[in-house]
């Protein structure tokens, strides 16, 4: 599938639900893979009522897309931003990441965060990867898993 291909199919779906495309960017992120970031001012009106509209939006488009996946990918990895939603929920996550360290830093001690998704674990073990006193460790299992910051006395 090439980029002006998914641009299309964004843009028909959205159409399809009532949501007029402003604009469609595209970019490759060398970890997170193909971006698409999607404006719409519809969006925002219909999201208040479902939450989840984003999420829904995002796991359809990713199925689409590896379906049809670029040569060569045996998945289509890529992220859906829809009005900078992802954006802001991975600088919360990062942001919850580094206070969580700090804490554990500060009491010496294990941080256990609240259950996440695996997208979101992710985000939290990258964001403290490069810290030589602080560790990460997925905990839990299905829906209760969570991200235990671990301080390591150096």
């Amino acid at each position: 599938m090439d980029t002006d291909k998914a641009k299309k199919t964004i843009e028909q779906i959205f159409n399809l639900l009532g949501l007029p495309v402003e604009s469609i960017t595209y970019t490759l992120h060398e970890k997170r893979g193909h971006i698409f970031s999607i404006k719409s001012a519809e969006f925002e009106k219909i999201s208040l009522e479902r939450e989840d509209l984003g999420k829904d939006l995002t796991y359809l488009l990713k199925r689409i897309f590896n379906k049809n996946a670029f040569p060569g990918e045996e998945t289509f990895k890529c992220t859906i931003d829809i009005n900078d939603l992802q954006s802001k929920t991975d600088a919360r996550i990062k942001m919850k990441a580094l206070n969580a360290a700090e804490e554990a830093r500060n009491l010496k001690t294990d941080v256990v965060l609240s259950p996440m998704s695996s997208y979101e674990r992710m985000v939290v073990h990258s964001t403290l990867a490069g810290m030589p006193d602080i560790s990460t460790e997925s905990i839990g299992e299905g829906r209760e898993r969570k991200v235990k910051v671990k301080y390591l006395a150096i």
